[in-house]
């Protein structure tokens, strides 16, 4: 069968297949789904449990379980190798013909972030087979139909074997030997082990009913026959199952297994709730996954690829969080890293702000409740050899960065200014450690090259500068707010100035027109990386270092067909001993660091595409490479929002293909793209809106969480001017958010010739802005010293523009087709200052 990929309804006939749980909005469920036939990488879970299919198998390489611990069954030897071993086997058979191994062979499948469903046409027989999971306890549900499809009645027997030894969290410890006892439905096996939890594995029956169940592997050729029911020692485990069921043509085997793990003095009551519960379970998880998906926020383009993929990664969101210690907690797979990473969590709040303040909220909290006594923030938390750990940051981990950048967010668009003030003493320390790393160059320094996190070679980055400048106004503007610190942000605003004068002076390079590193002994790393893009989108270059940057690594580093490349050249097998990579962690040319594509990278080239003007390039791009349906359009495609994805276009066979094929900050760098592409522009001061709409494209609207309220933002018309802005309906002079949001629920805007002048943007904070009696008076506030720039678009010349009275005369002005662009600087010489232009 050729390989295809697209997207349809699920046939009714399918939608039969799976377990019936009841959804209140069954075609929402079916809206969601991607059909796909073809070789695929999946992964699907719920908050307990997930599992990892590779080639597109019926039968998974790895089970999660991540209650009471993270345990999993996984027999893998090698983790590059990790799609050659099963979990299970299952054979079959049909009258008395030879028993065939089944669920290994590639099967065509219905796949949503939550569930997936395999189908697969036999000679006389058909074998559909879904994983479904629940919402608050800890199983999945297996649902496996065998269906007559010959013309005569046969007796059909299946035979299910799951290889139930385990693997710890973190070190990966096989344990192969535990105790086990069952019922006529049920096995459970016991693991006496601390770096387990003491954990239970159980594996019951819904559906129809087995005929024969054995626990012990080396009863496998016991004959049926004999009594295996009392054990007398730990043994390696398995849990058999074998089904058998005269069918007639059209009849089918019914099985529902439901997997899971517990604690050891749960594990029967449990079993009894889910046999009774398990489809109340999988709807209730279904129903909040699509809620997330589809009614707590929206984004509407008038495009069904790209609204579908909006959905698809918002379900993405919902969907990779997992139990960890009493909670649930946002993870990056539903069935692989097992570990919390602040890192993953936080760079997803940077799109989540936009409609999901409440997750944010959550997941700062939950960051800061695991600092340390001195307010260092956790780097990493899971399960290890028996208890719980945490890394913590480093001085020179991203996360120091990242931390005040999302709690700047935070405030822009809650205004939470309670939960600030919680977060401050943190945000502090990491500002603070974040500099041990600065250097007397004013450059930040690193042992790693750019974001990565392996290499060993100290020297200037470029990657850590531009995080550091961003986070250092951003924590100015945070103590502005808040007014703390007040003493310090003069010294923070000229440090940020210093050090972006010292990123330009000192790691632009002039031959390659790129931002470059430089090696421990002063020697220059001739290599482009992603993260120098952030230059772009931060506005730390002027416009024709910018547009040089943006070309150069469109020249350079991209393929238009999969994305940007994480580095370039690919030589980084040559450079394992000067670098102090540990083996070949770097990956092989053209994959994971050394070239491959990740989805970050493919962010931050599109941001940079925005802010260097080109918009209907940066969506093509964001259409072809990020979005769910251009990456299974794409080379060797499947529904997937990838961790990384491999570049090499001179093996058709690698070239495109992904590994993890459901990451949490995938789906959430795309959302962040559009958010951007449309219109969203957040600086260190406030939030603005600078619509746009592709060419043939009508109307665009989205949920945006401004002042705590999620407002319902509406575009349309053409143009690259605002006509007109409307909050419910009352006409405003402003594209810039004032601080205070009165009781506003829609923002419509008309794109066109300007009707009167509007605030495009400003460097401050926005008090108020109205234009009245030809004046368009403008109230602002930031700190004592701080440069301003502020734009005003306007269909004529303002007469006079003035400054708390005093008139200002070297003011700037733009001129375009249809408006004027009207360019003031200004240094603010107290907290709160009153711009006027008179028309």
């Amino acid at each position: 069968m050729n390989r295809v990929t697209k997207l349809v309804i699920i046939n009714i006939f399918m939608v039969a297949m799976i377990v019936n749980c009841g959804l209140n909005k069954p075609d929402l469920h079916q809206k969601l789904a991607v059909q796909y036939t073809g070789d695929a990488k999946l992964e699907v879970g719920g908050p307990y449990v997930g599992v990892e299919f590779h080639h597109s198998c019926m039968i998974p390489q790895r089970i999660s379980f991540f209650y009471p611990v993270a345990n999993s069954i996984d027999h893998s030897r090698d983790y590059w190798k990790r799609d050659t071993s099963f979990v299970a086997e299952w054979t079959f058979k049909i009258g008395n013909n030879p028993a065939v191994s089944i669920g290994r062979d590639a099967s065509e499948f219905d796949l949503t972030p939550y569930s997936v469903i395999f189908n697969r046409a036999e000679n006389g027989y058909s074998l559909m087979s879904s994983y479904q999971f629940c919402k608050d306890k800890p199983a999945m549900v297996l649902n496996i139909q065998i269906t007559n499809t010959s013309d005569k009645t046969e007796e059909y027997e299946f035979d299910s074997r799951w290889w139930t030894s385990i693997r710890t969290c973190h070190t990966f410890r096989p344990i192969e030997q535990a105790w086990t006892d069952r019922d006529s439905t049920t096995i459970y096996t016991h693991f006496d082990d601390p770096d387990a939890d003491f954990a239970d594995v159980f594996v019951t029956n819904a559906g129809d009913l087995p005929t024969f169940v054995n626990s012990r592997i080396d009863y496998l050729n016991t004959p049926k026959r004999k009594d295996v029911s009392k054990e007398i020692a730990k043994a390696k485990p398995v849990s058999q199952f074998i089904y058998q069921k005269q069918l007639k043509p059209g009849e089918a085997m019914n099985i529902v297994q439901i997997i899971g793990s517990s604690k050891g003095n749960e594990s029967r009551s449990l079993v009894s709730y889910l046999k009774n519960s398990y489809q109340t379970e999988i709807s209730n998880y279904e129903k909040y996954v699509i809620d997330k998906a589809y009614s707590h926020s929206i984004m509407e383009t008038g495009c069904p690829k790209t609204d579908h993929s909006v959905a698809y990664a918002k379900a993405v969101m919902a969907v990779n969080a997992h139990f960890l210690e009493d909670e649930i907690v946002p993870m990056p797979c539903p069935a692989e890293y097992n570990f919390y990473f602040t890192h993953d969590v936080l760079v997803t709040d940077l799109a989540a702000v936009n409609f999901d303040l409440e997750r944010v909220k959550r997941d700062l909290d939950y960051i800061i409740r695991h600092a340390d006594e001195e307010n260092i923030i956790p780097h990493a938390y899971y399960w290890k050899d028996g208890k719980y750990v945490t890394e913590y940051a480093s001085s020179d981990n991203w996360n120091n960065f990242w931390l005040v950048q999302v709690s700047a967010k935070y405030l822009h668009h809650s205004g939470d200014r309670e939960f600030a003030e919680k977060l401050y003493p943190y945000i502090s320390k990491s500002v603070e450690r974040s500099l041990l790393t600065l250097e007397d160059d004013n450059l930040m320094w690193s042992f790693r090259p750019d974001w990565w996190d392996i290499g060993h070679n100290y020297g200037p980055r470029s990657y850590m500068t531009i995080l550091a400048i961003k986070t250092l106004r951003d924590y100015i503007f945070l103590s502005t707010a808040l007014e703390k610190n007040l003493d310090r942000v003069q010294e923070y605003m000229s440090l940020a100035n210093e050090m972006q004068t010292a990123l330009v002076e000192k790691l632009w390079n002039e031959d390659m027109n790129y931002l470059v590193n430089y090696h421990n002994d002063g020697s220059l790393d001739e290599h482009y990386y992603i993260g120098s893009l952030l230059a772009a989108h931060y506005g730390l270059l002027d416009d024709s270092k910018q547009n040089l940057l943006v070309q150069t690594a469109t020249h350079k580093m991209v393929d238009e067909k999969v994305g940007i490349y994480n580095a370039f050249p690919m030589d980084f097998e040559k450079w394992g001993d000067f670098m102090k990579f540990v083996g070949n962690e770097a990956g092989a040319k053209y994959y994971y660091f050394n070239g491959g594509i990740w989805p970050q990278g493919n962010a931050w080239y599109a941001m940079a595409l925005i802010a260097n003007g080109e918009k209907e390039a940066a969506a093509k791009f964001i259409n072809n490479t990020m979005s769910l349906h251009g990456i299974m359009e794409g080379p060797n495609g499947q529904p997937a929002y990838y961790e990384v994805r491999n570049a090499n276009k001179d093996d058709l066979s690698e070239y495109g293909t992904v590994d993890k094929p459901q990451f949490l900050w995938a789906g959430a760098w795309y959302i962040n793209c559009l958010y951007q592409l449309y219109g969203v522009v957040e600086n260190d001061w406030n939030i603005a809106l600078d619509p746009f709409l592709e060419k043939d494209q009508k109307e665009c609207e989205f949920t945006l969480y401004v002042d705590g309220k999620p407002l319902l933002v509406s575009i349309e018309g053409k143009g690259k001017a605002i006509k007109e802005i409307c909050y419910d309906d009352n006409v405003v002079s402003t594209a810039v958010f004032p601080e205070s949001m009165t009781d506003i629920r829609e923002v419509d805007i008309e794109l066109g010739k300007p009707k009167q002048p509007y605030l495009a943007s400003t460097d401050a904070v926005l008090k108020s802005c109205e234009f009245k009696k030809r004046q368009l008076a403008i109230h602002l506030s930031a700190s004592v010293g701080h440069s301003n720039n502020t734009v005003v678009i306007s269909p004529s010349v303002p007469k006079r523009v003035s400054l708390d009275g005093k008139e200002i005369t070297d003011w700037k002005i733009n001129d375009h087709k249809d408006y004027k662009e009207i360019q003031i600087s200004v240094l603010h010489l107290k907290r709160e200052c009153d711009l006027v232009l008179e028309f």
